[in-house]
């Protein structure tokens, strides 16, 4: 337990430190609001796309098997993100904290963090087999996260689904996810240069993160309800990795893909929700805090997850 413990806290030190840098860097008075957004912007219309084609130009197309997981996988993100709604409807909430925090209980932080730790702790041909889930992450779970944020800022439910696929991120994704399934790369040019941006893409987001909790706590905004941040947080470490398990179960995925979706399922909020709710400029402020929340309640809760899940990843 105690080697689990460790390796996610190095794992996930770094964020804290990327998001201190952001914070620090407001309370210094060295970047002020108007060049935090440049940060948010590049990360939303550069870093993040070109991280996610060059990332997933490389999962491979999955067997009927893993297909058949990755479907219950959506599901069971589409459920979560559907549960967080109407439990929003039915408490009252407003717009802005129904759509954040759905999009934050879904859209997780599986690429980043979730995938090198399948890798470490289930091994590399485990980390091979789920790595799809990253683009049921970003593809269909962030296109209905972004379709509720548009929905929040003024427009039809319906017309924001479809105009998500638009969203840089989402058809950067759907790009990606394509040359997987039609075996294709990039052009080397290209593709070098997608993974020199690559390579900026969370690292800026996280910095862009705590300049918004810097700055928003300085400018005094009214703070965000807890409830809605709190409910976010429990549906995305706990009840959607729940779903998922139950769910990929149904299905003739190995019991490998099932161990290691599973465990990509409860990775902790991404920072490009916290990115997509800036955008759109809904529920930006309780979107940090819930990435902040989730990301710190993860120390534990990856522990735990692992520790029930690494037996169940062989047959």
């Amino acid at each position: 337990m105690i080697a689990i413990v460790t390796d996610v806290l190095v794992r996930v030190w770094p964020f804290f430190l990327l998001v201190g840098a952001g914070l620090a860097l407001t309370r210094l008075r060295l970047l002020d609001a108007h060049q935090a957004r440049g940060l948010s912007i590049y990360v939303y219309w550069i870093g993040f796309p070109a991280l996610l084609i060059h990332s997933l130009s490389r999962v491979g197309r999955p067997t009927p098997e893993l297909a058949a997981g990755l479907a219950a996988c959506a599901v069971a993100g589409l459920a979560v993100i559907a549960t967080v709604v109407i439990l929003g409807r039915t408490l009252r909430w407003t717009k802005a904290e129904q759509a954040g925090a759905a999009i934050t209980s879904g859209v997780g932080n599986s690429a980043f963090l979730t995938l090198p730790i399948t890798a470490a702790v289930m091994g590399a041909e485990t980390a091979r087999l789920v790595a799809g889930v990253v683009a049921v992450d970003f593809v269909i779970l962030s296109a209905a996260g972004v379709g509720l944020l548009g929905w929040a800022a003024g427009r039809s439910v319906w017309r924001s689904i479809l105009q998500a696929f638009r969203n840089p991120v989402v058809a950067a994704a759907l790009a990606g996810a394509a040359l997987a399934l039609l075996d294709l790369k990039p052009p080397e040019a290209l593709d070098r240069a997608l993974g020199l941006a690559a390579a900026s893409g969370s690292p800026v987001g996280l910095v862009a993160l705590g300049a918004a909790l810097g700055l928003r706590e300085a400018e005094g905004e009214a703070a965000p309800h807890n409830v809605p941040i709190a409910t976010a947080a429990v549906a995305k470490l706990a009840l959607f990795p729940l779903l998922a398990w139950f769910a990929i179960g149904l299905t003739s995925a190995p019991p490998a893909f099932r161990a290691g979706a599973t465990l990509l399922a409860a990775a902790p909020t991404a920072v490009s929700a916290f990115i997509q709710t800036r955008a759109y400029d809904v529920f930006a402020r309780g979107a940090a805090r819930i990435v902040a929340l989730t990301t710190a309640a993860a120390l534990l809760t990856l522990a735990i997850a692992v520790l029930l899940l690494v037996p169940t990843a062989t047959p």
